[in-house]
């Protein structure tokens, strides 16, 4: 089935998106967490509403602001799911959807565990979606999902059940939200508040709502650029994150700058709640290409930082703060865990490297959003 978008940026352009819908059964309803046993699943079944036809329809005359990025990041299976499964809630946007679903699994695409079969590291959560299948009874996905354990991994179910816990969790009525639980995030206090409820950080609700920015097309082809956002500054702020010009990198400046990957933001965020750090290079100043290669290096894409002093300790290989700041960085994981990772002494598994290069920093890279 084709459903034509109609997408503005410099003009109007028709494109044909493949859309592989299969209706959704999905629960609108609330988390029971007290709930136990026969008298959840019962409370359960009441809440949750006929089921959906098994086919949706998406209406042929749609009008989707997608942008470029969008359209090549996002499969056109997963980007007509969220386009008709946002429609069931007011204030629910397809590409507030679409951000939780590239930052949860990439649309799908992550090999991690948990995504296609069984659970994730945690073990609790499952599917394109991120699920929890072993919480309650009844569980998240009894609650807002169809109950099919098997339905989970499979995003015609899991994305409307996504669009049913958003909206149950906020954006079904947005004006009755009071207090911003986010103030330094750029969106509305009912779209933090509900992203909260899928993953409680403010980081990761600054994940979300850029990336849904970045998947909106303009209607002006020569945009005014958008002030520094409340993030961002208040990241630069950050008085556990110090910066050094020592090494002729301008971390200062960098740090400020929102061509910082998403992830490097919401990692340094992670790691200033238990460490002050003192970054040493991010881009301006780093070489275009890793030393000795022809590879084009992380900083050079502002996927990279390093590291030089965790909690005013000098990097090196006897450091205490060194070790345990690298073993945090080994145990974590989710779209955060990074692809790269010097260290000033060996770690034998991916994605650790040494070298002497590293014996004073350590690296923090990323591969393409």
């Amino acid at each position: 089935m084709s459903a034509r978008a109609k997408l503005t940026g410099g003009g109007v352009v028709t494109v044909l998106l493949v859309l592989a819908l299969l209706g959704g059964a999905a629960s609108p309803g609330f988390s029971i967490g007290v709930a136990s046993g026969v008298v959840g699943r019962a409370v359960v079944k009441l809440l949750r509403p006929p089921q959906p036809t098994p086919h949706a329809e998406v209406d042929p005359d749609l009008t989707v602001e997608a942008s470029a990025f969008a359209l090549s990041d996002i499969p056109s299976d997963y980007l007509g799911l969220y386009i008709t499964a946002a429609k069931r809630c007011p204030a629910l946007s397809w590409q507030l959807l679409a951000g939780i679903g590239k930052v949860e699994t990439n649309h799908g695409r992550t090999p991690a565990p948990g995504v296609h079969t069984g659970v994730n590291t945690y073990g609790c959560c499952s599917g394109p979606m991120q699920f929890n299948i072993r919480n309650g009874p009844p569980s998240t996905w009894d609650t807002y999902g169809d109950g099919n354990p098997t339905h989970v991994y499979q995003p015609q179910y899991a994305i409307p059940a996504a669009a049913n816990k958003l909206c149950t969790d906020g954006l079904q009525h947005p004006t009755t939200t009071q207090a911003d639980p986010c103030p330094t995030v750029t969106g509305t206090p009912a779209q933090h508040t509900a992203i909260l409820h899928y993953n409680h950080a403010c980081w990761y609700v600054h994940q979300v709502l850029t990336l849904a920015t970045r998947y909106t097309t303009t209607t002006n082809p020569n945009p005014t650029p958008q002030p520094l956002d409340a993030f961002t500054r208040a990241l630069a702020a950050n008085p556990h994150l110090h910066t050094t010009q020592t090494h002729g990198c301008n971390t200062h400046a960098d740090l400020a700058n929102p061509q910082l990957d998403l992830r490097i933001q919401s990692l340094l965020a992670i790691l200033a709640e238990h460490w002050t750090l003192q970054i040493s290079c991010i881009h301006t100043g780093h070489t275009k290409h890793v030393e000795g290669t022809t590879r084009i290096s992380n900083h050079y894409v502002w996927r990279a930082i390093d590291i030089d002093q965790v909690n005013q300790q000098p990097v090196h290989p006897g450091a205490s703060q060194t070790r345990a700041l690298l073993n945090y960085l080994d145990n974590l994981q989710g779209p955060l865990r990074p692809i790269e990772v010097g260290s000033p002494f060996p770690i034998n598994h991916r994605p650790f490297f040494t070298n002497q290069a590293h014996q004073q920093h350590i690296h923090i890279g990323y591969g393409p959003l």
